[in-house]
């Protein structure tokens, strides 16, 4: 229970961070507020999206699955394939991330 609670609130410092900074940019510019939001909306939105293509076009290489394959090889002593499996897992987590980063950089500059 504790590391359910635990693992959702593992951002939380980056989303008080962003609220510090919406308020500085309240009392500083309360015109630019619209602004902030919008391009807030449109980065969430290149995430999300970012997300999803990554899992449309890789269904067969998903991050997760591949640590959990890793896992059960170790667990079954074939420590080649696990190492090997590990390596694919790590690859196919940077492939997410730069497709993730690509979608938010694509709507942040407005394409």
């Amino acid at each position: 229970m504790f590391r359910v609670i635990a693992d959702r609130l593992r951002a939380l410092p980056w989303l008080v961070l962003a609220l510090i900074a919406t308020a500085v940019v309240f009392v500083l510019a309360p015109h630019q507020i619209g602004l902030l939001i919008w391009s807030l909306s449109k980065l969430c939105f290149g995430a999300y999206l970012g997300y999803w293509i990554d899992r449309t076009i890789y269904p067969y290489a998903r991050p997760h699955d591949l640590f959990h394959m890793a896992n059960r090889l170790a667990s079954q002593d074939l420590r080649n394939g696990a190492r090997h499996m590990r390596q694919q897992a790590s690859l196919a987590t940077l492939r997410r991330a730069a497709v993730m980063a690509a979608a938010i950089v694509a709507l942040g500059l407005g394409v």
